[in-house]
């Protein structure tokens, strides 16, 4: 890439953080609806400031996206990448905070370097402003080598409700060639990783009703069914003794593991003893997958985050609940569908209900999982620009552990998607004192405008 990109973007360095530094203070919480709409206006200004050719806010039933558009000199003559990030942040506790959280404030963190703390510093201000550094850059020492679409939505840390509407009716405007995000942490080892997918999820809840009141477990105890038993039952029915989800088809359409992703799993650092370690765990839980990162990153889960029922508070209490329920988490992989995989789960709760309590299968979303084929010929020069911006090499990985509404893209528009963290590994997003290392923000800047310059080459 031509060093004037680089040398121009450390020139503008001090304005990018300024101009990040009024976005992060300005709130945007897509859950109480707290700064949205003042945060979109500030999105559009930026986009215009950093010298994007026109920009537009797409209005949704719940909060709006921004639609944005830089061409080359020659638009039909490249590629189009569309850049995709979110401008809304999860909800905080100040009292929580070292300092207030829209605030910004550089101070120095754990490791010693200058880290920006605030609200949406990592998760995902941070990451998507980075981009368009990165275009402004390009076209003060030349030219964009590629045509950028950015789309910024404001829902992401809602589930992203309406995001699947917006790429749909706005396809034409949306189209493009890859789509590219930043978001996330890098690798635990503090090597960057280039992510090819994510997992999907459904969340669903089980309410037992039984009794129509707590009832004294000695008088009662015996002949009246308790909903928590119920659900326990339910839950044990799930798994089998190796592990494996017992729901009837669940694991039909996972997609297979073939030689090359046996080859990059072999390539992933992953040290188990260590993890083990660090959680406090004697050994890894059962089920499909020859090894942890396998389990992780190419099988299902069914996963138990929360249940609840009677009396757990100090003391004994002798009572047969009269509710009782439980929600579970599904990380789906590759060519799962959630609305299958839901009917399954419902059809499983009705086949092994017992009969003598009222059960309640309630569906709170899901996200369909994505996955870029290994062999896609834009990894090489995705790998090849961060590793020319980062201090270590590259992880590539197959998939995200994790969700994000990529499926969105690749059903929608076509393209290939793929994620490049660059926020640091403790960057601590959703939690008090949400950090962005300086220099991640500075090599972010760094990397966007060397993907963009090797893929004009490339697609």
């Amino acid at each position: 890439m031509n060093a004037a990109v680089d040398e121009r973007i450390d020139a503008d360095f001090e304005t990018s953080l300024d101009d990040l530094f009024e976005l992060l203070a300005q709130p945007s919480i897509s859950a109480t609806d707290e700064g949205v709409a003042e945060c979109t206006a500030l999105v559009e200004n930026a986009c215009r400031e950093y010298g994007f050719d026109d920009v537009k806010t797409v209005e949704t039933p719940g909060q709006p996206s921004v639609i944005a558009h830089a061409r080359a000199e020659d638009p039909d003559a490249v590629p189009t990448v569309l850049l995709y990030g979110h401008y809304d942040v999860q909800p905080v506790e100040a009292d929580l905070w070292e300092t207030p959280p829209f605030e910004p404030t550089i101070r120095e963190g754990p490791d010693g370097t200058d880290r920006i703390y605030a609200r949406g510093a990592g998760d995902n201000k941070g990451q998507w402003f980075s981009h368009l550094c990165a275009v402004r850059a390009l076209r003060e020492a030349g030219s964009l080598p590629v045509n950028v679409t950015l789309l910024v939505e404001g829902e992401e840390e809602s589930s992203s409700p309406n995001l699947e509407w917006v790429v749909e009716t706005h396809a034409h405007e949306l189209a493009a060639d890859l789509t590219y995000a930043a978001d996330g942490p890098i690798d635990p080892s503090g090597r960057p990783h280039v992510l090819m997918g994510a997992r999907g999820m459904l969340y669903v809840q089980i309410d037992a009703e039984g009794p129509n009141r707590d009832l004294h477990s000695g008088n009662f105890g015996g002949p009246v069914p308790n909903p928590a038993w119920e659900l326990v039952r339910l839950l044990g029915s799930m798994k089998d003794e190796n592990g494996r989800i017992a729901i009837d088809g669940f694991y039909d359409d996972v997609r297979g593991i073939t030689d090359r992703d046996r080859e990059v799993l072999a390539d992933i650092p992953f040290d188990a003893a260590a993890m083990r370690s660090d959680l406090g765990i004697d050994g890894f839980a059962d089920g499909p997958g020859e090894s942890p990162l396998e389990k992780l990153l190419y099988y299902p889960t069914l996963n138990v985050p929360g249940f609840g029922s009677g009396y757990t508070g100090e003391g004994s209490k002798t009572i047969i609940p009269s509710t009782a329920s439980v929600k579970i988490d599904m990380r789906l992989v590759a060519d799962q569908d959630p609305d299958d995989i839901l009917t399954r789960f419902r059809d499983h709760v009705e086949r092994h209900a017992s009969g003598t309590v009222d059960l309640d299968v309630i569906s709170h979303g899901s996200m369909t999982p994505q996955r870029t084929s290994l062999d896609s010929p834009v990894i090489a020069p995705i790998l090849d620009a961060v590793g020319e911006t980062w201090d270590n090499d590259p992880i590539l990985k197959p998939s995200l552990g994790g969700s994000l509404p990529t499926y969105v893209f690749e059903n929608h528009l076509g393209t290939p998607c793929v994620v490049v963290p660059y926020a640091n590994a403790d960057e601590d997003n959703h939690s008090p004192n949400e950090n962005l290392a300086v220099e991640r923000f500075r090599t972010g800047i760094h990397t966007t405008a060397h993907v963009l310059t090797n893929l004009e080459r490339s697609l």
